[in-house]
């Protein structure tokens, strides 16, 4: 009987959270709906990932603050082995933040290449790079929204 509850609660429940997470890609993209000239596709989506880029920062400081501030917390009370977690959370976090941007820029630039020269391109590279960001602000919340921390 549970197993059937839950199967039927994922069946109707599924659906939405996967739309929830592509909602914000799809916004993206009818945002630039409106726009009739490749420049202006270029700049939209150029704009659309500024936006998703200023959001991935407000996110990734929030979280750090709230991991920073635990650290903070652990060596005010002189708990050595949380300060020990804490300090590696930290450092780990930064580091991966650091490889996420450098895997971001590599990937959306060779995305661009598959249509180099041409005026499409920067659309493309901003697509990519928008599309990248948000995917990596989702990653984010899963991974650490889940507590007291509010990223929303």
């Amino acid at each position: 009987m549970k197993q059937v509850f839950v199967t039927g609660v994922l069946t109707v429940l599924l659906p939405v959270v996967l739309f929830a997470g592509q909602q914000s890609r799809y916004d993206a993209e009818r945002a630039c709906d409106s726009a009739q000239a490749q420049a202006e596709l270029n700049q939209c989506f150029g704009e659309q990932f500024k936006k998703a880029d200023a959001h991935l920062n407000i996110v990734y400081r929030k979280i750090l603050a709230f991991m920073q501030d635990n650290l903070s917390d652990a060596q005010r009370r002189a708990a050595t082995d949380e300060v020990k977690n804490y300090e590696a959370a930290v450092d780990k976090l930064k580091a991966a933040e650091k490889a996420w941007i450098q895997y971001r820029d590599l990937h959306c630039d060779a995305a661009r290449h598959e249509v180099w020269g041409g005026s499409m391109a920067p659309m493309v590279w901003a697509q990519c790079m928008g599309q990248v960001t948000q995917d990596r602000i989702e990653e984010l919340k899963r991974a650490y929204g889940n507590g007291e921390l509010k990223l929303e």
